[in-house]
């Protein structure tokens, strides 16, 4: 369906949604720096924050990226106290994963920051037209086969580093 403005020129809302998506993850990213969190990062805490004790493998499902992925970045929420892995109440080969007290905090932290990052990224928008942009692109969302709070970016991580990794 090709969806043209009254004055009969292409639309460009592709573009625009490109435009203004990049804009956001450069803003969200920024936000997060006085943390010391990457988007990534944010994610992950917010995933283990709605699923208490889910497995790093399940985890990496959720996220639709490799798991092997996923452990560097698990890893790296350890070493700063974040996160802990525990023991799998009913398989020994998988670990749980929990939000420390330290980690409900620096959570509690970004999610005042992403209240922040709406406001910032809905500047110019009335309440209502906020809640119809909301409701737009949760159509487009889903339209393009997008899971419900998850970022697509997570299935793509490291594949960057990687092909430079291999042009070397």
């Amino acid at each position: 369906m090709d969806h043209k403005p009254h004055d009969g020129k292409p639309s460009q809302v592709a573009f625009l949604l490109s435009q203004v998506g990049g804009r956001s993850a450069q803003e969200f990213a920024r936000l997060l720096g006085p943390l010391g969190l990457t988007p990534p990062d944010a994610g992950i805490l917010r995933m283990i924050r709605i699923q208490e004790g889910i497995s790093q493998q399940n985890l990496a499902k959720a996220l639709n990226m490799h798991p092997s992925r996923l452990v560097a970045l698990i890893d790296a929420l350890e070493e700063r106290g974040l996160v802990v892995r525990e023991a799998h109440a009913t398989d020994r080969r998988l670990y749980s994963l929990r939000l420390t007290e330290k980690g409900q905090e620096v959570l509690q932290s970004m999610m005042d920051l992403a209240r922040e990052h709406n406001k910032i990224m809905c500047a110019g928008l009335s309440a209502e037209e906020c809640v119809q942009m909301e409701s737009m692109l949760r159509k487009i969302a889903g339209a393009q086969g997008m899971v419900a709070g998850v970022h697509p970016g997570y299935r793509d991580l490291g594949k960057a580093k990687r092909r430079a990794n291999e042009a070397e």
